[in-house]
């Protein structure tokens, strides 16, 4: 070889970068066959890992179902006020007092009804949905306005009476879902496999792809657990699935309770929120997600009065704080996956919501599933492998009214 003259890269370090190298790409330097580029052997798992509401749900069983559409019944609490549509005028007994009501449905003769300043009078007919009212003995009944409210007290019966006083028949809401199927798959080229396995440049990027499926596979049904839209899907081939309804859209098509609170009155309304909400036992533990953001500034709220939750079992150790509100125990849970907006609206970044979770359950009509299809070797006339999972789940959601939520702006 004769003399030359090279680049002063060839003898120092400088130069010396494997193929690939992002130094010698940014900086202009050589590469050299003679090193090796060095990748960890390991893929680093930086997804978020957050799923409490899956955790939560999966302490119980999902309900078997056997369609992929059910029906269930609810009975709620069989009292409701009265409203009155029209005016009516002040009386005193024994003139009796018209009063239009926007239903009769839940009112009866011989019944003592509460006006709004506590006065009482005795419903003695109803015509349509106008009830006549007769003032206590000696005494008399107050202006009635629109939308005023009249608590029903209880029946009042005379001695010696024919028959009842008053008859009772409870009344249930029927509500419906649907279930969804859902499903997930990796495709792999016969010979794609093949070097995948046997000269991967890491050791566990199959078994990493194959978790990250199962993990897109969750968040897939944890998205429709909280945002579905109970209805039909069009699909690409003309045909037409079932979608199951989640939490959000049941809670709003229920009116659940719910308020709009400022960072400054978040507490109030809160707490608002739950109470108007209570319609379960007395002291029942509730679960309220929100973000970490959020979580940060309601703990602030109560950070004197926060104490470590704890289940009835040892199924789950989740780690979360609750606050006694006397009637209502509340459980923080902070959920960072209400900040993606890969699988929320940026509106969730800004809720609260407070679910009775004993109150929610998955229908399904069969377990999840997951496996490999087979490939020419089994007799399959075809070059790939494909690694699936698949599951069936509806939302069951018993008396959302119990649930609320909050909006911070």
């Amino acid at each position: 070889m004769g003399l030359y003259n090279e680049s002063p890269d060839k003898f120092t370090n400088t130069g010396l970068n494997s193929v690939g190298s992002k130094y010698s790409a940014d900086f202009n330097h050589d590469t050299s066959l003679l090193i090796e580029k060095i990748t960890n052997r390991a893929i680093f798992d930086a997804a978020p890992q957050q799923f409490m509401d899956l955790k939560l749900l999966n302490m119980k069983a999902a309900i078997p179902v056997n369609s992929d559409e059910f029906f269930y019944q609810e009975m709620g609490y069989q009292r409701k006020a009265s409203v009155a549509t029209a005016a009516s005028g002040t009386v005193t007994s024994p003139t009796t007092q018209n009063i239009t009501l926007s239903t009769v449905e839940d009112i009866a003769e011989d019944y003592i009804i509460v006006y709004p300043n506590n006065k009482k009078g005795t419903v003695v007919k109803i015509t349509g949905n106008v009830i006549e009212v007769a003032p206590l003995v000696n005494d008399t009944l107050p202006d009635v306005g629109i939308n005023d409210t009249f608590a029903l007290q209880s029946p009042v019966e005379a001695d010696g009476a024919d028959g009842f006083a008053n008859y009772f028949r409870a009344t249930t809401t029927e509500r419906h879902n649907y279930v969804q199927l859902f499903s997930k798959a990796i495709k792999y080229g016969e010979v794609e496999l093949f070097k995948l396995q046997k000269a991967a440049a890491t050791d566990n990027f199959l078994e990493m792809e194959k978790n990250e499926m199962f993990r897109q596979f969750r968040a897939d049904i944890s998205n429709a657990f909280w945002n579905g839209e109970k209805g039909e899907a069009k699909l690409k081939d003309g045909s037409v699935a079932k979608l199951t309804q989640g939490v959000y859209p049941a809670m709003v098509a229920a009116g659940s309770p719910n308020g709009t609170a400022t960072k400054g009155s978040v507490r109030g309304t809160f707490e608002q929120v739950v109470l108007d909400s209570e319609f379960g036992d007395y002291g029942a533990v509730r679960f309220a997600f929100m973000t970490p953001e959020q979580h940060l500034e309601l703990s602030k709220e109560y950070k004197d009065e926060a104490v470590r939750y704890t289940p009835n079992d040892e199924i789950a150790k989740l780690g979360l704080k609750e606050i006694d509100l006397g009637s209502s125990r509340i459980v923080f849970v902070p959920y960072a996956r209400f900040v993606n907006d890969a699988s929320f609206p940026s509106m969730f970044k800004n809720k609260i919501f407070i679910l009775d979770m004993k109150n929610i359950s998955l229908r399904s009509m069969w377990g999840e599933r997951s496996g490999e299809t087979l490939d020419r070797v089994q007799g399959i006339p075809k070059k790939y492998k494909e690694m699936w999972v698949d599951a069936n789940y509806g939302v069951q959601f018993n008396n959302p009214l119990a649930c609320a939520y909050v909006d911070v702006v």
